[in-house]
């Protein structure tokens, strides 16, 4: 039913490829920076993904799908193949900066071959303006049908639902006519609502819609932190906000921990640097410092329920910045545990599904009994399905101390005896 080349790496490509296989496509794999068998290793497995691993295990049994071994079966490929998707997931520093040119390279290197080449469709995330000036480059005029905007609208733990049933779907092109080939897939997708935009339309609205859900949180952070400065239930108030008909019930106006896992911070500073050529970069750039502020917050109450943080043993349970994923980019917890470190903490963790990585400033135990022995506090940072109905009488603590960041404290037991602080708590 039709060859797709999906050129990328790590999550985005697994999925990617996965998905294109349930719509029935057979799919080549490539990255420039791996052999085929490290691809074939990683691929499905480090994505952490439901299904990802499965599906590409079965096709690759039955040779659907297979990983290039080099770049003379990628001519090969691209020869008889009708779309090549181009599907990295792009590196961010820190401050959310996008690190990365592998995306912009591979599609400039597709460019290049011509009208010969199959339909080119950029998935992975990208500066807005970045597609008219890759055609630009390439000498190609202005409408082109050469290249495809499909900005992933993905999420960790449910990115292959997402792939295959999308709510919305944008597709950026700036010929009057999709390729045949992404006209196909198009349809496959059977997305409840397609928005045919121009290339950096299609940017803008990425773009968009993160730094859109990136204030809702920063909002509902610093409006429930006043409330819970004067007393007020924080919860309270902004679900009560939320149920205005003139705001979404869907949106993410709920106090807790600051936004993390880069890509809404690499959003952000995105509009917030396009914006400064134009004068409209004030609000973006407001964003990302209050969210950089409210970060912090946990360190300050447990200067306050500790006494004092130097030479305290704090345990924090759930590293991952949302429950049952596995990466540990941008980690919240991380972060809490580097400022820990340097006003003189001993930081201990667990995390039944966090990627297996060397980390600093962190003593990583395999239990939550090894982990909280001889504690000052236990920080509940994630939502861990193991975590919510935790004994916590059962701990080997110095000091029965335990700070919630999070929501899952309520089935709690044991607790007798422990001074139960909650970061949202009236």
């Amino acid at each position: 039913m039709g060859e797709v080349v999906v050129v990328g790496d790590w999550h985005l490509a697994s999925v990617t490829s996965a998905g294109l296989l349930n719509l029935g496509y057979s799919v080549r794999g490539w990255d420039r920076d791996r052999d085929a068998r490290e691809v074939l290793e990683t691929l499905g497995g480090t994505a952490g993904e439901p299904g990802v691993a499965d599906v590409l295990a079965t096709a690759a049994a039955d040779g659907r799908y297979v990983v290039l071994a080099d770049e003379v079966d990628l001519d090969q490929a691209l020869g008889g193949a009708g779309l090549v998707v181009v599907a990295y997931d792009s590196r961010t520093t820190v401050d959310g900066e996008i690190d990365d040119s592998r995306s912009e390279d591979a599609v400039r290197a597709l460019l290049e071959r011509g009208v010969s080449g199959p339909a080119i469709m950029l998935c992975s995330q990208v500066r807005a303006g970045t597609c008219e000036r890759l055609l630009r480059s390439s000498g190609l005029p202005a409408g082109s049908q050469a290249l495809v905007h499909v900005p992933e609208n993905l999420r960790l733990g449910s990115a292959l639902e997402d792939f295959l049933h999308p709510e919305r779907l944008v597709v950026g092109c700036d010929a009057p006519e999709l390729p045949p080939a992404v006209a196909e897939l198009v349809a496959r997708w059977k997305a409840r609502d397609i928005r045919r935009v121009r290339l950096v339309e299609a940017e803008l609205v990425k773009h968009g819609t993160n730094v859109f859900l990136s204030m809702c949180i920063v909002f509902a952070n610093d409006l429930g932190w006043i409330a819970r400065e004067l007393g007020a239930d924080p919860v309270a108030v902004t679900e009560a906000v939320r149920a205005d008909s003139r705001v979404s019930p869907k949106a993410p106006l709920r106090p807790g921990q600051a936004y993390a896992g880069a890509t809404l911070q690499r959003d952000v500073r995105a509009l917030w640097e396009v914006g400064e050529l134009f004068g409209r970069d004030t609000l973006f750039a407001a964003v990302s410092r209050s969210n950089a502020s409210h970060a912090l917050a946990p360190v300050a109450l447990l200067d306050r329920i500790l006494d004092g943080l130097y030479q305290r043993r704090v345990c924090l349970l759930g590293l991952t910045y949302k429950p049952g994923i596995a990466t540990l980019r941008d980690s919240p917890a991380l972060r809490l545990a580097k400022e820990l470190t340097a006003f003189g903490c001993t930081v201990t963790a667990h995390d039944p599904h966090a990627e297996q990585i060397a980390l600093d400033a962190v003593d990583r135990h395999c239990t939550v009994s090894s982990a909280a022995a001889e504690a000052d506090c236990v920080v509940l940072v994630t939502a861990h399905e193991e975590y919510r109905s935790l004994d916590l009488g059962s701990l080997p603590v110095r000091r029965p101390n335990l700070l919630n960041l999070c929501a899952a404290a309520s089935n709690l037991r044991g607790h007798d005896g422990w001074q139960l602080h909650d970061m949202w708590g009236k």
